[in-house]
């Protein structure tokens, strides 16, 4: 079997109920429209996911895999950079707190 190298992106998806964060995969040199519009699959896979409420804003689940039904979703965006690097600053804030 041959494996295609992915990058990944950190994407904001929108359905009806909830707001998804989570990690998706494309082939380099595609754009996330392109792994969004593939007909023959049904569901986006997404890793390292957040699943939020959109009524509520609260957080119902944090799990390592999701995949999201392709036809459930209003709309998807990348997490803003600055928001991208906030956050890994604060993931590598707590690492180097637990090492003390």
């Amino acid at each position: 079997m041959k494996y295609i190298k992915k990058e990944k992106l950190r994407v904001v998806v929108y359905t009806e109920q909830y707001r998804i964060v989570g990690n998706i995969y494309f082939v380099p040199g595609t754009r996330l429209t392109d792994t969004l519009n593939v007909k023959v699959k049904d569901f986006i896979p997404l890793t390292e996911v957040v699943v939020m409420d959109n009524k509520e804003n609260a957080v119902l689940v944090e799990v390592p895999y999701l995949a999201v039904y392709r036809d459930s979703i209003l709309f998807v965006h990348p997490l803003e950079p600055d928001l991208q690097k906030e956050q890994a600053f604060n993931e590598e804030s707590i690492i180097e707190k637990s090492d003390e």
